[in-house]
């Protein structure tokens, strides 16, 4: 009896997991198709958006999504999705607002140095 239940529920685990790449997939696809894009920063306890940053966001129809002092566990993934606001950035705008972006965008640096 209590084999059949942990075969159910190591079953249910492995069920949630898959459900939660397939969002993530979508929401990739939502981001990259939508008009305003999201540029992911690392901050502190208080927010660290300042009217400069709210000028930069309205001047190239972008916003910040500020973390706060506790970075995503899934860090990688938020750095590919700044890069590809990056690239779509540099396409549309050339390189310029690279001098007014937020440095502490989630894979700012790294993305410059490729």
């Amino acid at each position: 009896m209590n084999y059949k239940i942990l075969i159910l529920f190591l079953f249910f685990c492995f069920k949630i997991q898959a459900q939660e790449k397939k969002d993530i997939i979508s929401e990739n696809k939502i981001e990259i198709s939508s008009k305003t894009q999201t540029i992911y920063i690392l901050g502190g306890i208080a927010s660290t958006i300042t009217k400069k940053d709210l000028a930069f966001s309205k001047k190239y129809n972008i916003q910040y999504h500020d973390f706060g002092c506790l970075a995503p566990i899934n860090f990688e993934e938020y750095e590919n999705k700044n890069a590809i606001v990056f690239e779509k950035l540099n396409s549309e705008h050339g390189k310029h607002w690279q001098k007014e972006i937020k440095s502490s965008a989630i894979g700012f640096e790294k993305w410059t140095k490729k």
